[in-house]
């Protein structure tokens, strides 16, 4: 980490130099270490280096990456100005609910006669994206494919996003049909935008399309997929799309489980009575994961009408009301059990003594050892 030798030069008496400097800044906005890019920023005011140039782009950029634009705006005031200094203000901006910002730094760098570059074009873009800009978006759009820009991957993707979010998904074919080098974001953007506009067989298509023409699936991927699958009641589809997620050994996320479950809920409304247990539990199990309590109480119903004597789904019903902190109906899950006369497993556990392995539960002796080795509470 870049901040422990800085640490060792301050103490030590040294001054550093604009290249330390340069290279400190950019790990504290790493790490959103606020504070350090504070007193470094002091010091550099102290030693002046802070009128290097790029020692003020490198706090400006620090202060952006640290949620703090307004500290940013005002380095950026006061110090020397390169295209980079607006870029980062620019890519600043567009994250932010300022968004309009981002697009008079943009024209700005023209007045002062700043050439743009690629990532002038992509913060400016995001930033109409975000605010639903289209007619700016489009006249940027033009300037791009004047200056050639248009071309390149990153700001096409950029264009692709603005037309999906302002709901023209018409240009966003346009472009994404003239890209050559599709990445996986560009696809993506396509499968979330028919998604997003109802069109989802479309969506289902692209995703189709998408692993045929050789780009491999991500995360994002899959979520853009089972969302069209689970607003279509496409269930067949969407299971066979998160088991391939599964296969590809893709950590499942909140959203991929919250598709599921929207897609399943739907079929389940329709379909309950012919769903085996083995849905039933896994349901149960997403939505004590992600503390979805009233659709796991249904789910629960169902399973243990089919499942009245398994132990796992009665302590995966009451661990779910007691981590909502519903400590009743957990209790009452408990009494259920005894009521019926279901009986949770005892842990057992595995010991190796003497090169013999002995099987045990909680509060067990092992026979033929010192009568003094008991095994309490494990399990």
């Amino acid at each position: 980490m870049s901040l422990a030798p800085f640490g060792l030069t301050q103490s030590s008496g040294e001054t550093p130099t604009s290249v330390t400097l340069t290279n400190v800044l950019p790990a504290c906005a790493r790490i959103g270490c606020l504070r350090s890019g504070k007193e470094i920023h002091a010091r550099s005011i102290r030693n002046g280096s802070v009128t290097d140039l790029f020692v003020s782009n490198a706090i400006t950029d620090m202060y952006a990456k640290c949620g703090c634009l307004n500290l940013a705006q005002n380095v950026f005031d006061m110090s020397l100005r390169d295209e980079v200094s607006y870029n980062i203000l620019i890519v600043g901006y567009s994250q932010t609910s300022h968004c309009s910002k981002s697009l008079e730094l943009f024209s700005e760098m023209v007045l002062n006669g700043m050439k743009h570059d690629t990532v002038s074009f992509v913060g400016v873009l995001s930033a109409c994206a975000t605010i639903s800009a289209i007619k700016q978006g489009k006249e940027i759009h033009a300037f791009a494919v004047r200056r050639m820009f248009h071309e390149h991957l990153f700001v096409a993707n950029s264009l692709l996003d603005l037309y999906t979010k302002c709901g023209r998904i018409d240009l966003s074919r346009n472009v994404f049909d003239r890209i050559e080098n599709r990445d996986v974001a560009s696809w993506n953007t396509m499968i979330l935008g028919y998604g997003m506009l109802g069109d989802l067989h479309t969506a289902v298509d692209m995703f189709q399309a998408m692993g045929e023409d050789g780009v491999e699936h991500d995360s994002v991927s899959y979520i853009a997929v089972l969302s069209a699958c689970s607003h279509g009641g496409l269930v067949d589809k969407g299971k066979k799309y998160f088991n391939d997620m599964l296969a590809r050994n893709i950590e499942p996320l909140q959203m991929h489980y919250a598709c599921m479950i929207s897609m399943f809920g739907l079929h389940f409304l329709e379909h309950a009575d012919s769903i085996d247990s083995n849905v039933w539990a896994a349901l149960l199990g997403a939505c004590q994961l992600h503390g979805n309590v009233d659709l796991g109480s249904w789910a629960a119903e169902h399973l243990l009408k089919l499942q009245p004597h398994h132990p796992g789904y009665y302590a995966l019903l009451s661990n779910m009301y007691a981590e909502a902190g519903r400590w009743g109906e957990a209790d009452r899950i408990r009494e259920l059990m005894k009521l019926r006369g279901v009986q949770k497993t005892p842990g057992c556990s595995w010991v190796q003594i003497q090169d013999k392995g002995h099987a045990f539960i909680v509060g067990q002796r092992l026979e033929g050892l010192d009568p003094c080795l008991s095994l309490e509470n494990t399990g």
